[in-house]
């Protein structure tokens, strides 16, 4: 999996925290769940970039500035 892919998620799991936030708002129903994969999407993506960040080869060359 490459870096865009995390971005991507991380950016979807912004992108449903606002939409579920406004229908927490509107009061309605299935706002929790829609915030509830939000969440799980936003970990995910950092997460993923978190190990992409670790796995780089040249880590230790940019750590040791």
């Amino acid at each position: 999996m490459k870096v865009k892919h995390a971005v991507i998620i991380l950016a979807l799991g912004y992108s449903l925290n606002f939409i579920g936030a406004f229908m927490k708002i509107m009061h309605r129903a299935s706002a929790d769940i829609v915030l509830l994969l939000s969440t799980i999407c936003s970990v995910w993506g950092i997460v993923l970039l978190l190990y992409k960040l670790i796995t780089y080869p040249k880590i230790k060359d940019f750590m040791n500035w």
